[in-house]
């Protein structure tokens, strides 16, 4: 466990109970953080979208926990075919999100647990997953905190990558041995080769047009714009990902109109912010969830009892 726990994530962590969600692809198990009832209710429910539920590092707990002190309702559960919950594994492509179970899990605690009104947090493919929920599930979400997620296909992921980068980088990515002894592994030859001949496609033709953004994930960001809910982008300037993100940046939240764009908030971080080794990083990605959501103008006046 990474952190202490203060007294009043302790008592959260007691009134915890169990949820099961019937959902098309196998039962989700998921874990239900109810709101300290001594603080004023923030009327929301975070759902963290993740695998295992815990997170890396056991941080969704933690966050749960934390926001159950704060007023807020926390919801955390495994996907159909991982962890405690039914039916079977699969690959996870972001572009083929798992909306099934992220609508599933929303109507659920609609139904069951009382829970109407939605944050919605995740990374990567989570996030993804969380974002298709708007198809669907819009009017019922208040908010989204999208984290370090691609938004191209896979195939295309690579390029541009590669496209975010010149022969300066590859210069200085040739002087550093670690990189030469990476080339050791046959992946890392192929991702080579194919940043050495993106960088020099581009010196000879131009830079071209943008690669695409993968069709799902423009659907869903446009359901995402049509409600009314708001939304939190974060990268790390280094992830891969981010080269795709800037994508849509220059694309689809350009063309968005004053009154939108505001909803949106794009936060950038030097280096990584997709990774599983930095624990710093990973501890700040918390406070910053934990302040934005707790920002929230549907949450606003909600406090916190959990001692330090």
């Amino acid at each position: 466990m990474p952190w202490r726990e203060t007294p009043g994530q302790l008592e959260r962590a007691r009134a915890e109970r169990p949820v099961v969600v019937p959902a098309p692809d196998g039962a989700l198990f998921g874990i239900l953080t109810p709101p300290n009832p001594a603080v004023p209710s923030a009327g929301l429910c975070a759902v963290l979208f993740t695998r295992p539920r815990s997170h890396r590092d056991r941080m969704f707990v933690e966050l749960a926990r934390e926001l159950a002190c704060r007023g807020f309702a926390a919801f955390r559960f495994d996907y159909h075919g991982t962890g405690d919950s039914g039916g079977t594994s699969g690959f996870l492509d972001p572009n083929q999100p798992y909306r099934g179970d992220a609508v599933a899990v929303l109507r659920h605690l609609r139904a069951a647990c009382g829970q109407r009104r939605f944050v919605l947090v995740g990374s990567c493919f989570d996030a993804r997953t969380a974002l298709s929920a708007f198809a669907d599930e819009a009017a019922a979400i208040e908010a989204l905190a999208f984290v370090a997620a691609p938004c191209m296909a896979l195939d295309t992921q690579v390029k541009a990558h590669a496209d975010h980068k010149d022969w300066r980088h590859l210069l200085r990515a040739l002087r550093n041995p670690e990189n030469w002894r990476g080339l050791a592994r046959a992946e890392r030859w192929r991702h080579m080769t194919s940043v050495f001949s993106r960088v020099a496609g581009r010196s000879l033709a131009g830079e071209g047009g943008e690669l695409p953004l993968a069709p799902s994930f423009m659907e869903h960001f446009g359901a995402l714009a049509r409600s009314r809910a708001r939304a939190l982008f974060l990268y790390g300037i280094a992830d891969q990902e981010y080269a795709t993100f800037q994508v849509a940046e220059r694309t689809l939240l350009a063309r968005l109109d004053a009154a939108t764009r505001a909803r949106f908030e794009v936060v950038l971080w030097p280096g990584h912010v997709h990774g599983f080794l930095e624990v710093d990083r990973q501890r700040e990605t918390l406070a910053k969830l934990l302040d934005w959501i707790g920002a929230l103008p549907a949450a606003r006046g909600s406090g916190s009892t959990a001692e330090a």
